[in-house]
């Protein structure tokens, strides 16, 4: 039997009644208004794993106000205040990125001063502060090497002294960090950026022939490497092996033309290598004094 259109009105009514009524209770029903301490962890919680997800991609509106709806339930939240820095990061605005990180770092050193100095380090490029963060972060597990943003604290350190020109530093923990990897995984899975930066870290010492036996080894597991070819051609034509280095710049010419080179998202990776630089090692061998 068919139900009447008045049917209908007297049920959309009664439902509308329904709900002015328990919206008007000193209790409600339907909206929870107070929550107990660990609900509102665990909603905060639950606002943080959906963040820079999928559904709400990191850096969007949607997402920044399901961020700020988290904070609300926990304003001393890390992650959150961390979350909120990321886009500014990737974006270019690097001191308002910094205020959010901070942040984070104040409420849960432990958690985020090692991705702080990581950030310092391959968004700022200020190398005594990486220096010290890291040594403020390594302090919580000093028997345990860290690997924030899955970066290890040894590297983080020699890269940066190796950019501030402290050569013997730099090789100390360029070489401890390179042991510890190979130890761990083989040479195989070892990065070849690492024997890039401690095979600089020698070149720039002048002490060639260890440079280019570092080189030599990241290229017997990493053959198509471009920026390894190019640095051994580079350090080649230092120690006056010009013929050498003409073959070593060729492998890197051609391996760069067919993609093998290293590339980090957002930032230039270090000792990266462009066409240019494969052109001006070109013309000053083609053209040696």
């Amino acid at each position: 039997m068919e139900k009447s259109s008045n049917y209908y009105l007297k049920t959309f009514i009664c439902l509308l009644w329904l709900i002015c009524f328990i919206s008007c209770q000193q209790n409600p029903i339907i909206y929870k208004k107070e929550y107990t301490p660990e609900e509102k962890l665990a909603l905060y919680e639950t606002l943080m794993n959906a963040s820079g997800t999928n559904i709400y991609y990191q850096g969007s509106v949607a997402e920044r106000m399901l961020i700020h709806e988290g904070l609300a339930f926990n304003p001393s939240g890390a992650t959150g205040q961390r979350e909120l820095g990321v886009p500014y990061l990737k974006r270019g605005f690097a001191s308002k990125a910094n205020d959010y990180y901070t942040k984070a770092v104040e409420e849960d050193p432990q958690e985020w001063l090692g991705y702080k100095a990581y950030c310092w380090l391959y968004f700022y490029r200020d190398y005594k502060t990486v220096l010290e963060e890291v040594d403020r972060y390594d302090a919580y597990t000093p028997d345990f090497v860290d690997y924030p943003q899955s970066t290890s604290v040894n590297f983080m350190r020699g890269v940066s002294y190796l950019q501030l020109g402290d050569y013997d530093n730099a090789i100390t923990y360029l070489d401890m960090h390179l042991n510890f990897e190979a130890e761990n995984t083989g040479y195989d899975y070892v990065e070849y950026v690492n024997y890039v930066v401690l095979g600089q870290a020698y070149q720039q010492k002048g002490l060639h022939e260890k440079a280019d036996s570092i080189y030599s080894l990241g290229l017997l597991h990493h053959s198509k490497a471009s920026e390894l070819h190019f640095h051994k051609a580079q350090n080649l034509k230092l120690m006056g092996k010009e013929n050498e280095a003409k073959s070593s710049l060729d492998l890197a010419q051609n391996y760069y033309t067919e993609g093998y080179t290293n590339t980090r998202p957002y930032v230039e990776e270090f000792y990266a290598i462009y066409q240019e630089d494969l052109d001006g090692l070109k013309n000053s061998l083609m053209h040696k004094d």
